[in-house]
C-alpha cells in the first residue's frame, strides 16, 4: 500500500516538474524571441518597420501561392474579391456614420450584402 501511495506521489511530482519545466522553457523561448525584436524596434524603428513589412508580405505571398496551387487562381481571386467587398462595405458604412450621415449607411449596407451575395452565390456551379 505504501508503495502504491509512493508511486502516486512520484507520478504527481513528475507531472508537476514537467509542467514547471515546460513553463520555464516557454518563458525562456519567449524572452529569446521578444527581447531582440523589442530592441530592434526601439533602436531602429524605420529599419524594423521595413523588415517586418517585408516578412509579412513574403508570408502573405507564400499563403497566396499555396492557395493558388491547391484551389486554383479563380477560387483565390473570388475569395479575395469577397474579402475586398466586405472590407470596402464596412469602410463605406463607417465613413458616413462618422460624418453624421447615419441614414446614408443603410443603403450602403444593403448594397454590400447584395454584392456579396452576387459574388458568393450568384454564379452557376458546375
Amino acid at each position: 500500500m505504501i508503495q502504491t501511495i509512493a508511486r502516486g506521489y512520484r507520478a504527481l511530482f513528475g507531472a508537476t516538474v514537467k509542467v514547471i519545466l515546460l513553463l520555464a522553457a516557454c518563458t525562456a523561448l519567449g524572452a529569446a524571441i521578444v527581447y531582440p525584436l523589442w530592441y530592434f524596434a526601439t533602436s531602429a524603428p524605420s529599419a524594423y518597420t521595413v523588415t517586418m513589412s517585408i516578412i509579412i508580405a513574403l508570408a502573405l505571398l507564400l499563403v497566396v501561392i499555396r492557395r493558388v496551387r491547391a484551389a486554383g487562381i479563380i477560387a483565390v481571386l473570388r475569395a479575395f474579391l469577397r474579402v475586398a467587398v466586405v472590407v470596402a462595405g464596412i469602410a463605406a458604412c463607417v465613413a458616413p456614420v462618422l460624418y453624421g450621415k447615419r441614414l446614408l449607411a443603410i443603403p450602403v449596407i444593403v448594397a454590400t450584402i447584395f454584392l456579396y451575395g452576387v459574388i458568393s452565390f450568384g454564379r452557376d456551379r458546375h
